[in-house]
């Protein structure tokens, strides 16, 4: 089956109420560097003021490895071009990527494991460090034990507001029981994240939304001492806000509660920023031809079903030099996407070969997605 771009967006179908639970509430190691943060590192131009990306190659890398350069960037290359994101590993399954000159207390991250065995990574822990921002990856693999895997990660802090047009972006970071963590709005509305039951949540983005269902969106969990997996389960646009329902599991697939981060994009790339990069592209896999399907440099995107819970997505026009790609899964049962290997370019066109997806049990099955991919020109 090969899919091209078309013109109708999909729609979402709606949710039934889950019993509404609560949890304790964790105090992460973020108020540490207030004060000393705000001078270490000069303010940048909003959306983003701080953002990166990067990619694991090695899963058992030496202490102080450099990421791999051609699927890294950040925004402290413009004033720092011979600094790059390095990556140590501190237990099985668990790595210390560290992005230079990229501080903040208001960001987001995610990660999305590249394995060909059913694996999924989840943000561990993110922190400030002198100048330079912590994300800590956690791995596993069914069953939630720790195992190495390969991964991409992302990490951006933004503040400021964009001026009227087509783009909008915006993040949330929230906690267990529905409370922001971090926030930003791009049209300066403000979010709001609600607990609706166990492992349910519904995000607002208030007007970030459009009369059609419009852009991309990345969840990712996070938690420092459960494996969890977090997916978006519907979303819609209404009333100029984009509404966008978490679910979270555990190993075995019943829903828990978990931090998670999830991101909002609108004709920008997941960290943000823009004009650069100038070659980006996303969809949304049950609606390929509609608003949530972008190319950047007009080429029409595609997805092949190449094996069971396989899919080969295909980005004309866009790749060239450093890049990233994120995957996240869309619907309600514990299923989860990842990457099957890095992703390749050929001439200017970026093939993902492939997205796969696996039931709690580690067993490929069909499972519909949202993928976004930048490069950093």
């Amino acid at each position: 089956m090969f899919v091209r771009t078309g013109s109708s967006p999909g729609r979402a179908h709606p949710l039934r109420g889950i019993a509404q639970r609560g949890v304790a509430l964790l105090a992460a190691a973020l108020l540490a560097v207030t004060a000393a943060l705000a001078g270490a590192v000069p303010a940048q131009a909003a959306v983003p003021d701080r953002w990166g990306f990067a990619y694991l190659q090695t899963p058992t890398p030496a202490p102080g490895t450099i990421l791999e350069t051609t699927r890294q960037w950040g925004g402290w290359k413009a004033g720092a071009p011979a600094l790059w994101a390095t990556v140590d590993q501190i237990g099985i399954g668990r790595y210390r990527v560290r992005f230079p000159l990229t501080a903040s207390l208001n960001g987001a991250a995610h990660v999305t494991a590249v394995d060909n065995a059913p694996r999924w990574c989840q943000v561990f822990q993110t922190f400030p460090s002198g100048t330079d921002q912590i994300v800590i990856v956690q791995c596993y693999r069914p069953g939630g034990a720790p195992d190495n895997s390969r991964f991409v990660v992302d990490y951006t802090a933004a503040s400021g507001v964009l001026p009227p047009g087509p783009d909008a972006f915006g993040y949330v970071k929230a906690n267990p029981v529905g409370g922001l963590i971090s926030s930003y709005n791009s049209v300066g509305a403000g979010n709001l994240v609600s607990q609706l039951g166990t492992g349910f949540y519904e995000v607002r983005l208030n007007g970030l939304g459009t009369a059609l269902l419009d852009g991309n969106l990345q969840a990712t969990a996070e938690h420092p001492n459960l494996p969890r997996r977090c997916k978006i389960a519907r979303w819609t646009s209404t009333g100029g806000t984009i509404l966008a329902y978490v679910f979270c599991f555990d190993p075995a697939g019943a829903m828990a509660d978990s931090f998670f981060n999830l991101t909002y994009h609108r004709q920008r790339p997941i960290f943000g920023a823009v004009g650069p990069p100038n070659r980006f592209a996303y969809l949304w896999s049950p609606a390929l031809g509609g608003a949530t399907d972008f190319n950047s440099a007009g080429g029409v995107n595609s997805i092949m079903v190449s094996g069971v819970g396989q899919y080969l997505v295909t980005l004309p026009l866009v790749g060239f030099r450093m890049t990233t790609v994120q995957v996240t899964a869309f619907g309600t049962t514990p299923d989860y996407c990842n990457l099957q290997a890095p992703w390749l370019l050929s001439g200017s066109t970026v093939f993902v070969r492939n997205v796969i997806c696996f039931n709690a049990a580690g067993a490929q099955t069909p499972n519909n997605f949202f993928l976004t991919y930048s490069s950093n020109v």
